[in-house]
């Protein structure tokens, strides 16, 4: 019993994921995406886009990153992508990782919070995937929301193009084809500095 109590606690405590509100607008503008609705949104980025990936990869194991990525937020808060940078960004990520994965079982604690670790180090071929998605998702809402986050945040072109390395560099096709000329076209507007 007490192992599903706590797989209980933990099920309860991740709901609070759905009230973590991100900078990115959903698609008719009326309000802010939480977490949750990112992280669903998400996976279906990784089911939709993984032929344009070049490495071989597990994708169950890139969509359990992809569910559990962003969980450490009902902790830590949202740090904006285009946002001032937090230098206690990391650490406090990480203590948040602890506390919120210790609620489990202790290996399902371990397995969580190794998933997560992997996920943040973007090392392996399926941590580097669930990137890819988590940065192409963040793209979307800009084009869904005529460059909301880029024009809050006076996005530069440098900086939204550091943000999408992942992309140039797994999904080339994908980077050269479509999201470079979205660029290129928010920059002529002015929206992309």
């Amino acid at each position: 019993m007490e192992r599903i109590q706590k797989q209980m606690e933990f099920l309860h405590e991740i709901d609070k994921v759905k009230d973590i509100f991100r900078q990115s607008l959903v698609v008719d503008g009326k309000r802010e995406e939480n977490d949750a609705e990112h992280s669903w949104h998400m996976a279906m980025v990784a089911l939709t886009i993984k032929e344009y990936f070049i490495e071989e990869f597990d994708l169950e194991k890139s969509l359990k990153m992809i569910l559990i990525h962003d969980l450490v937020e009902i902790y830590a808060g949202d740090t904006p992508a285009f946002g001032a940078e937090r230098p206690d960004k990391k650490e406090e990520e990480i203590k948040a990782a602890k506390k919120l994965f210790s609620l489990l079982p202790k290996d399902q604690s371990k397995y969580f919070l190794e998933l997560w670790l992997e996920f943040e180090e973007c090392e392996s071929s399926e941590a580097k995937y669930a990137n890819v998605c988590d940065r192409y998702q963040g793209f979307m809402q800009n084009l869904t929301s005529d460059g909301h986050t880029w024009k809050k945040f006076n996005a530069t072109m440098e900086k939204v193009l550091q943000r999408a390395e992942v992309l140039r560099l797994y999904v080339p096709e994908l980077f050269e084809k479509y999201m470079l000329p979205k660029f290129k076209m928010y920059e002529a507007r002015g929206i992309i500095k």
